[in-house]
């Protein structure tokens, strides 16, 4: 775990923008970030408006698994230097969360050509993770008053552009950065199960961290009918980064959320979760440790522009062109790998669960069986996750409490 912690940190971690990019293209020092567009094509919105493909799409959601995994790591040890990662982390959150001159928007990452040129859409996947892992700091001994000051300030910005924007005129969406409906921006209304905590949990968490009593009433405005669509919710029925992001909004609203009734409903639907999870870790492990899977840890990644695109259709005005599924056949590589440690997270996200022996058989094994000198992408961020959640449930601190 350890060769793990090293391959991220000195990978795929970029000092200038403090976030954590995709993958590597080729082996030289700067192979996570080398072959980025340029600030001139991200401003012309190329490849597509999300930065799909691009390596830089993704900055967010690593720094939410990042946060979770150095928060763990230290509730389990106690080891100090973990403030100094935490520190890092939140640089990045925060540069991500105020480079827009759209309040309260969140890019997918930026560019470190620059350290301000990102792409106009983002997602509710990358504001889930941001809001977990300031969550995760805020209440933690990690975070000093200035972190928790910024927090408090950006949550605000963050509630109020849902505020605004969430409503029946936008489809329930928020809007892009240039105030169109994007791809991935719908918070309420119809909403799969795994959504529909999401505008709440951030509702929640600004009033607990500000006190702000209007956000107290915006989330109870919603919690009753969000909780009864999240349980209705089956495990497995979608891939393995769902099930943990539906598993971070749960367990925010049982540690926020003061109503036993709530708290009884949000722990029993996270003990639901992590059996299934857990399975799902083995099941993954197991392809893993076939030659093909071999094979897929193997796959080396190739910058965006020598990959082809199709057209998608166009939203408010622009065009989406995403990486052709044959072209980007270096996803084996990452997705079951990913998959690996997020099933464990949703278990050890769980109060009081403790990881069964089976699963975690199934991440030593996959962890010692990633050559980190060779390996692409951004994956092994989960097994750490996986792992250090999985030691402090194992020293009794994951108590459902």
């Amino acid at each position: 775990m350890e060769n793990a912690w090293n391959f991220v940190w000195s990978r795929l971690f970029d000092g200038r923008t403090c976030m954590f990019y995709n993958y590597l293209v080729g082996d030289g020092a700067d192979a996570a970030t080398a072959d980025l567009p340029e600030p001139e094509l991200i401003r012309l919105q190329i490849p597509n408006p999300g930065g799909y493909g691009t390596g830089m799409e993704d900055c967010m959601l690593n720094a939410g698994l990042m946060t979770d995994a150095v928060a763990a790591r230290y509730e389990a040890t106690r080891d100090e230097r973990m403030r100094e990662y935490a520190a890092k982390i939140y640089r990045g959150m925060e540069l991500d969360a105020s480079v827009s001159p759209q309040k309260g928007f969140l890019p997918r990452g930026v560019s470190p050509a620059d350290c301000q040129s990102h792409y106009i859409d983002t997602s509710r996947d990358q504001y889930t993770n941001w809001w977990y892992a300031a969550y995760r700091l805020y209440f933690s001994d990690l975070s000093d008053e200035a972190q928790r000051e910024s927090i408090r300030r950006r949550l605000t910005a963050m509630a109020e552009k849902m505020e605004a924007e969430v409503i029946p005129e936008n489809g329930w969406n928020f809007l892009r950065e240039d105030g169109e409906i994007g791809v991935v921006g719908q918070m309420w209304g119809n909403v799969g199960p795994h959504e529909a905590l999401r505008l709440p949990m951030l509702y929640l968490l600004t009033w607990k961290t500000t006190g702000d009593e209007h956000w107290r009433e915006a989330y109870l405005r919603l919690r009753d009918e969000a909780l009864a669509a999240t349980l209705r919710f089956v495990p497995l029925s979608g891939a393995s980064y769902v099930g943990l992001q539906l598993q971070y909004s749960v367990r925010l609203v049982y540690d926020l959320d003061g109503d036993p009734a709530v708290r009884e409903s949000c722990l029993s639907f996270m003990r639901k979760m992590a059996e299934p999870y857990e399975t799902m870790t083995v099941r993954q492990a197991e392809r893993l440790a076939t030659p093909e899977g071999e094979e897929w840890l193997r796959i080396p990644y190739t910058a965006w522009k020598t990959s082809r695109f199709r057209y998608a259709g166009c939203r408010g005005g622009k065009g989406y062109f995403i990486p052709e599924p044959s072209d980007f056949r270096e996803d084996q590589a990452y997705y079951p790998l990913r998959a690996v440690g997020e099933g464990i997270a949703v278990a050890a996200t769980c109060p009081g669960w403790t990881v069964a022996d089976e699963a975690l058989g199934a991440l030593r094994r996959t962890a010692e069986h990633v050559d980190y000198e060779k390996h692409k992408t951004c994956a092994p961020i989960a097994l750490i996750e996986a792992y250090w959640l999985a030691r402090r449930a194992a020293v009794g601190l994951n108590h459902p409490g």
